[in-house]
């Protein structure tokens, strides 16, 4: 008898983990006098908040009242309680008695472009254009990668260094961030990428906002390919779009984001729209050191 195995994640247990969970006073039945009860330790994610609030910008629901909506001290606290509470529970049920086939398959593309994943995976539901998927659960992965960074590209490498042409995505101070679905799950990407997003959060400078995600290859054009001298974008382009149809690209996102240096907290959540499907995926949450 097959039994089924499924993932079960916490985002907000695991983020405050990574961030410095605050620790569970102990209790001794067994002992006729009370315990020594710990002080609770430090959590920098809330100690930061408590920071943030205090300066008078939050009004306690998550956006700033009675200053200007671009506020950045408001948009850092908004990112900060949005990693601090992406909070579902994903299942992630694959075919095959194998819960993990797909999303290893999703991290493999992933760390062929060099990046670190998150924590756990992600997942849609009523998505997979995979067949006998059950209730067409389409896994998914986000990871992340402190620039510089160039352009990877699984199983073929980095892309080639030019003398005097900046080819990365992600400068210094600067984090690359990527979804990736399961291959084959998602089929006939929209043409439009939006609708994938990170919230971020910079526990060090107090600093945070929301980025919304592109397509991979909009991406690498607009961040390496158009700052090319003209002559070299033509054959550039062609190489990358080659390259890019070796592997299954549909779904993913990328987005360079302005994080500054320090310890960067992140959720990656949103929708894909692919075959005339809406694919909403649940947060992921992951930690970056960014030198």
């Amino acid at each position: 008898m097959r039994t089924s195995r499924r993932l079960r994640r916490t985002v907000a247990g695991l983020a405050l983990a990574c961030a410095g969970a605050l620790a569970v006073p102990a209790v001794a039945a067994a002992e006729p006098t009370a315990p020594t009860v710990p002080a609770p330790a430090s959590n920098p994610l809330l100690d930061a908040i408590a920071a943030l609030e205090g300066t008078g910008s939050g009004d306690g629901t998550g956006s700033a009242e009675g200053t200007d909506p671009t506020d950045p001290v408001g948009d850092a606290l908004d990112a900060a309680r949005a990693v601090l509470g992406a909070a579902p529970t994903v299942d992630v049920a694959e075919p095959d008695g194998n819960p993990l086939a797909l999303v290893d398959a999703a991290n493999g593309l992933l760390q062929g472009f060099g990046l670190t994943p998150f924590f756990y995976p992600t997942a849609a539901l009523n998505c997979s254009a995979l067949p006998g998927v059950p209730f067409g659960v389409v896994p998914a992965v986000a990871g992340a990668a402190p620039g510089p960074y160039t352009p990877t590209i699984p199983g073929v490498g980095a892309l080639p260094t030019l003398p005097n042409v900046d080819t990365s995505i992600a400068d210094p101070g600067e984090t690359l961030y990527a979804f990736v679905p399961a291959p084959g799950g998602i089929v006939n990407d929209a043409a439009n990428k939006s609708g994938m997003q990170v919230a971020w959060f910079n526990v060090n400078t107090l600093k945070g906002g929301f980025a919304d995600m592109g397509g991979l290859t909009d991406v690498i054009s607009a961040e390496v390919i158009d700052g090319l001298p003209p002559l070299l974008q033509g054959p550039a382009r062609d190489l990358v779009q080659r390259n890019l149809g070796a592997f299954p690209s549909a779904g993913v996102r990328l987005a360079p984001v302005a994080t500054g240096s320090g310890t960067v907290l992140a959720a990656v959540f949103g929708q894909v729209t692919h075959d005339g499907k809406t694919c909403a995926f649940f947060p992921t949450v992951g930690l970056t050191q960014v030198p």
